[in-house]
């Protein structure tokens, strides 16, 4: 196991290659300058462009080309940024992109409820017999937005109030990414070799044979974690009254409400995933106890969670590995598909390993004008690789959106954005699958996608539920005290793992987990990863399957961006989110894995 290296010590071939949207950090100051007057420009629009259609088009031509220059800038230094978040530059850079575009929302702040100030049979003519019609679906947005669009005045100050709090966001960010690392402590590997811990490698020690290395570096880690937790806790409410001054502010009944609007979800589809999981419990809590049995454990803990129930195979894979799987995997989505992808591979679109300072975890991203860039923490684990894959997917999504689609509505809402992530995912598990008849290394993979439902469906849910409790908790008064934040997080993992395990003092440091994650800041976004597996378990079976039609619907749904309401265009591929069969599919999927498992190690 490597240890981090300063960024500047990263072989180039092994970095993103930024220079699609900027050949040097001088240029990006030079767009950056340009931008400055934008947010002038456009508040001077304001008067005109409720006068006619012509003019309201003439306005929002010149909105979304502001907009398209200032993404591209913020993205750039976003990156920059989040490849060493130590680094005084990028964090200066991020800076002053997220002030011109906090100053570039303020100047915008009357177009929404400009818009709506027009009569709506008015609107809607305009809409259906002008040049408008271009822009139907985000007109519509606006529109349908009507009782929750304050007047310019409270929007500018929802604006300037959004600046203002967006420090909680960022000062969990440099503590859980900068300055709580900096403290973790050397833990022995298996070859006693010493090895600081961090957030790319912890999981790492979690998955190894060596139960006391694992015991070590659970240790280690939650116990720096658990010194943290009053600063984290306040950080947390903070944002959490920051998400429930939003909803309130706009007359929404909740800020779960608020955040399921935009993406047409009624709050029962939530509330469904997480009885609908619950109900399904058992079938986790039975492969927790398949696997304490293959273990050979008397007692079960926590930290044993993340170690593979084979341990015969020991499996470790280069980047480029990864890589030539991934595309094995995707092969069935078209030559198309393939051949983009692997071009992105070789052109550097992705940022492959941990650095000193680096954002942990990994995301996809970019902007209309730059590849679909992947950041990576790559650890040479078989989880790297699906990592590694679902990004991909994510990153593909985002071509083909662009591709496809006018600036306008190439943006696809996150409700879906999980889908083409897990579903490539799950053509690499069906793929690695089928090109092996050897029982172990069969074994090994179907523990592998099982833990996939784990950490995607099961966490996620419990995450989701979490957030919802914290939620209502503030909205009833509450507030979020380390102790009440600790006793509800630990109830809900004794509640999501079932009797496998001791929950004793060997276990009990997990109740500070909820402070490490940085998902609660995302306002309700965890659910999606949820149910966006459930959507993909539903398309990949059919694609491996190899059903009629299904390519073309699904490529059609990668193509669609933001064109069409987010539940619409599941159906259009074939899942209907607001019935229970994707999620009770799934379940049956798992079952089954559950199943075959069973079959293969309790002999």
């Amino acid at each position: 196991m490597k240890e981090p290296v300063k960024r500047s010590s990263v072989p180039i071939k092994d970095t993103w290659d930024l220079t699609a949207m900027f050949e040097t950090a001088d240029d990006w100051d030079k767009a950056l300058e340009s931008a400055a007057s934008l947010p002038e420009k456009l508040a001077a629009c304001r008067s005109k462009a409720t006068q006619s259609p012509e003019n309201l088009i003439e306005v929002i031509e010149a909105m979304l080309d502001a907009n398209r220059s200032m993404e591209k800038i913020f993205t750039y230094a976003h990156m920059i940024h989040d490849q060493d978040l130590s680094d005084p530059v990028g964090n200066e850079m991020n800076q002053k992109a997220m002030d011109l575009l906090t100053r570039l929302a303020t100047s915008l702040s009357w177009f929404n409820p400009a818009v709506l100030s027009i009569p709506e049979t008015t609107m809607i003519g305009w809409i259906n017999d002008t040049p408008l019609s271009t822009y139907r679906v985000w007109l519509e947005d606006i529109l349908r937005n009507r009782p929750y669009i304050l007047s310019a005045a409270e929007e500018r100050i929802m604006v300037l109030a959004s600046d203002a709090t967006r420090g909680f966001t960022g000062t969990f960010g440099k503590l859980n990414n900068v300055e709580i690392p900096a403290r973790l402590p050397e833990v022995s590997d298996e070859t006693g070799k010493k090895i600081k811990l961090t957030h790319g490698n912890f999981v790492l020690f979690l998955q190894g044979s060596n139960r006391e290395v694992r015991r070590n570096a659970f240790n280690g880690f939650y116990k720096e974690i658990q010194s943290n937790t009053q600063t984290l806790a306040s950080l947390l409410d903070g944002q959490v009254r920051t998400n429930i001054f939003q909803a309130k502010a706009r007359n929404y009944p909740s800020a779960l409400e608020a955040s399921l609007f935009n993406d047409r979800v009624n709050k029962t589809v939530y509330h469904a995933l997480i009885t609908s999981v619950h109900d399904s419990l058992p079938v986790m809590h039975r492969y927790y106890q398949l696997k304490k049995r293959v273990m050979g454990l008397e007692k079960m803990h926590l930290y044993d969670v993340y170690t593979p129930t084979v341990h015969d195979v020991d499996v470790k894979y280069t980047v480029s590995q990864g890589e030539e799987m991934t595309l094995e995997a995707v092969k069935p989505l078209g030559k198309l598909y393939g051949d983009t992808l692997r071009q992105g591979f070789s052109d550097r679109w992705t940022d492959k390993y941990e650095n000193i300072g680096k954002r942990s975890g990994a995301y996809s991203g970019g902007c209309y004008d730059s590849p679909p860039y992947m950041l990576l923490n790559f650890s040479g684990t078989l989880d790297s690789v699906f990592t590694l894959a679902h990004e991909a997917g994510h990153s593909m999504h985002s071509w083909f959106s662009r591709k496809n689609q006018p600036y306008h509505t190439s943006d696809y809402r996150i409700l879906v954005a999980e889908v083409a992530s897990i579903t490539n995912e799950m053509l690499l598990a069906s793929h690695l699958r089928g090109k092996t008849e050897d029982q172990d290394i069969i074994a090994y993979l179907i523990d592998s996608q099982i833990n996939d439902f784990r950490t995607t469906l099961f966490r996620q849910t419990m995450f989701a539920e979490f957030e919802m409790l914290i939620h209502r908790r503030v909205e009833q008064g509450g507030s979020l005290a380390t102790d009440w934040l600790n006793k509800t997080y630990f109830d809900l993992v004794k509640l999501y793992h079932g009797d496998a395990f001791e929950y004793d003092e060997e276990d009990s440091l997990i109740e500070t987990e909820w402070a490490r994650i940085p998902h609660f800041y995302y306002n309700f976004y965890v659910y999606k990863y949820a149910t966006g597996l459930a959507s993909a378990a539903s398309i990949s079976s059919r694609i491996i399957n190899e059903d009629e039609g299904v390519i073309e619907g699904y490529l059609n749904f990668l193509s669609s961006g933001g064109s069409k309401p987010p539940l619409e265009l599941l159906k259009n591929a074939g899942v209907d989110l607001e019935t229970p069969v994707p999620v009770e599919d799934a379940m049956k999927k798992l079952g089954g894995l559950v199943e075959d498992l069973e079959k293969l190690l309790d002999k």
